[in-house]
């Protein structure tokens, strides 16, 4: 025989869903507590962010905004939280390089901007041969 169909409320969701998201606690541990697979709380996790999208939508309609220039202005802000993203992760890891050739390249210590330092080691490669 069959379980009966459980309903969870817009409550649980989202508090399984940020336990799960804020890395408090890893999927499985949160699936498990409320006896559901981990592929529906993944499929939570998608609809709690396409409704905040919607929310948004709607936000920017009750401001004045026409719809179609509403959801159009919601993908750009979407688009600029991925280049946003992009970017902290560039930062990072110039960061990083600047950190690994400190010793052999003290210039690098101080250079901003990638054509900067690819002109140091430019530089300090003719100086090798």
């Amino acid at each position: 025989m069959k379980k009966p169909r459980r309903s969870f409320s817009e409550e649980v969701k989202a508090r399984a869903v940020d336990e799960y998201v804020s890395g408090r606690r890893r999927a499985a541990d949160v699936a498990n507590d409320l006896g559901i697979g981990q592929g529906l709380l993944y499929r939570w996790r998608l609809q709690l962010a396409e409704k905040a999208k919607g929310a948004r939508v709607e936000e920017l309609e009750a401001e004045g905004h026409h719809p179609e220039d509403a959801r159009r202005i919601q993908s750009l802000e979407d688009e600029l939280l991925i280049y946003k993203e992009k970017l902290a992760e560039a930062m990072v890891h110039n960061d990083l390089l600047k950190k690994l050739h400190g010793p052999l390249y003290p210039e690098l210590k101080n250079a901003n901007g990638l054509d900067e330092i690819k002109r140091i080691l430019d530089r300090s490669k003719r100086r090798v041969k």
